[in-house]
């Protein structure tokens, strides 16, 4: 398993192809097996692997040509494999973003005291952070308003804050000069900061971080209730 500066040089050596996003002829739920968290989860953390995004789209096909040809039969190949490569590189781009963040909080809070892993990923939560004798589920996601009510409508109708300890929104900023504002990396892959990582950890520290009460965010920090 790669460590952040290791990662961090992956994620600098990506090439970012931002005409897939304007690809969305293929937005069918990919669900059970077909889930692409859990093949990304399997290929980076299980196996080692970091694949930049046409190898993961590769690796992908290969794992699960047969299930896709079954489960979509209305649509052409061809046109099913260009719609799922844009979909994979969406998804894989946020997620690697995601795994950048675990990485990050691993040198803040040390190793030992951070964990994923597919158990936590599938009742909502991106990882957990053991700190001052208390278990705090991260939550990321970009801080945009739909993202916000994508993040309510999850803990409302979807159980997104079933599991114990404190749920903590750590949302990342698309905008410049905001305290959760991304670093960009020379190929413009935007990553955490270590800043903001630490902020985070002096707000631990000053027990201000109760169960779920950051509703929002603005240029200086986190809002509460």
């Amino acid at each position: 398993m790669p460590d952040l500066q290791s990662f961090t040089a992956f994620l600098g050596s990506l090439q970012p192809r931002p005409e897939l996003y304007k690809i969305k002829t293929f937005e069918d739920d990919l669900r059970g097996v077909l889930n692409p968290s859990m093949w990304l989860n399997k290929a980076f953390f299980e196996e080692s692997k970091l694949l930049n995004f046409r190898e993961f789209y590769e690796y992908y096909l290969i794992n699960n040509q047969s299930l896709l040809r079954q489960s979509f039969p209305h649509m052409a190949w061809e046109q099913l494999c260009q719609g799922l490569e844009a979909r994979l590189y969406r998804t894989q781009f946020g997620m690697l973003t995601e795994y950048h963040a675990y990485y990050l909080s691993q040198e803040v809070f040390g190793a030992s005291n951070v964990i994923r892993n597919v158990a936590l990923d599938k009742i909502g939560v991106d990882f957990q952070i053991i700190f001052n004798n208390k278990n705090y589920n991260i939550h990321i996601f970009v801080d945009t308003e739909r993202a916000w009510s994508y993040r309510k409508y999850k803990v409302q109708h979807k159980q997104g804050n079933s599991v114990t300890g404190i749920h903590v929104n750590l949302p990342y900023s698309l905008q410049t000069g905001r305290f959760n504002s991304l670093e960009y990396l020379p190929n413009r892959f935007g990553v955490y900061t270590k800043s903001y990582m630490s902020y985070l950890k002096n707000e631990m520290l000053a027990n201000r971080i109760q169960n779920d009460n950051i509703i929002g965010t603005n240029a200086n920090g986190f809002i509460y209730r």
